[in-house]
Parts: C-alpha cells; structure tokens; sequence
C-alpha cells in the first residue's frame, strides 16, 4: 500500500506513470494515457487514489512549511563517453 513521505525507496507505477515517495517530496514522472473505456477509468481511479492518499497526508500536518529547501541533484559524469 502506498503511504506518501513515509518510504524513501518505494515507488509505484500506473502503466508508463510512475510514483516515487521519497521522506520529503512524492515525485510523478512518466505518462499516462486516459481512455475513454473501462481500462480508462481503472487507470484514473488507480491515480485518484494516489493523489487522495497524498491530500490526506498533508491535511493532517499542523505545520507545514511554506516551502521547503530541497537540494537540486548534480549531474554525473557518463564514464562511458
């Protein structure tokens, strides 16, 4: 089950969309195709569920920041070029 900001390492995926919790953030990234068919609807309830899980989560802080200060990761050298 997907708990939000409780996990560093866990992700779940909606087709190609992807999920990733993380201590301080929740990370979407990837692309989902919304039907207009039972498949459709599956895949969007999947993801109102997600985002539902994540609201909630934050509702229940009493102190949540303005804003938080993340660090920007660097970019890695490619050892193979």
């Amino acid at each position: 089950m997907f708990k939000p900001f409780e996990n560093g390492t866990e992700s779940h995926s909606i087709h190609d969309l992807t999920l990733e919790n993380q201590l301080d953030c929740v990370s979407i990234f990837g692309n989902l195709q919304i039907s207009k068919d039972q498949q459709g609807l599956k895949s969007a309830k999947a993801l109102q569920a997600y985002l539902n899980d994540i609201v909630a989560h934050l509702e229940k802080q009493s102190n949540l920041p303005e804003q938080i200060e993340r660090q920007t990761e660097g970019e890695i050298e490619n050892p193979f070029l």
